[in-house]
């Protein structure tokens, strides 16, 4: 059933960007094994779009919205414009903005606490912000590597150990 949501955008999405290219596009194999960080990931040499399940369990909606568009737009773009073009860039840029009529944004805000990898949680100065950090960085931050908070320029402090 989760899956039905993802694939019934993707065949939305396939079906505006024929329409408006004049193209055929095939519709991609599509994974639910995404970890970590990404949200999703499009590899168009294989035709495929491989999404976060704990990102789409909890942020649902936006996620169909949003995150599916971005991904099958990286599809679209380089199928229309060739494989060298900026991953970004604006062909990208215009199959989200005039084909999806999505907002062409690169990077989500969902709370990386969803993710079972980001259990380290870190502090800085900025206002009851908390920001969670992998093993891997939180282990290198134990070996002396130093990480600051891109907003107020502070240290990253360890706050606690999420479960």
């Amino acid at each position: 059933m989760e899956f039905l949501d993802i694939d019934t955008r993707i065949q939305q999405l396939l079906r505006a960007a024929s329409s408006y290219y004049d193209m055929p596009f095939s519709p991609p194999k599509v994974l639910l094994d995404l970890t970590g960080a990404d949200a999703g990931q499009a590899i168009s040499e294989d035709n495929l779009l491989r999404f976060n399940q704990e990102f789409y369990r909890h942020n649902r909606n936006h996620f169909v919205h949003h995150i599916v568009a971005h991904e099958t737009a990286h599809l679209v773009a380089q199928k229309v414009y060739g494989h060298t073009i900026a991953a970004h860039g604006r062909e990208w840029q215009g199959v989200m903005n005039r084909v999806f009529y999505v907002p062409a944004t690169c990077k989500h805000n969902y709370d990386l606490r969803q993710s079972s990898r980001y259990r380290f949680i870190y502090g800085c100065r900025c206002s009851k912000r908390e920001t969670p950090l992998s093993a891997i960085r939180h282990n290198r931050k134990k070996r002396g590597v130093v990480y600051f908070c891109g907003d107020c320029g502070a240290r990253y402090r360890f706050l606690y150990e999420a479960i």
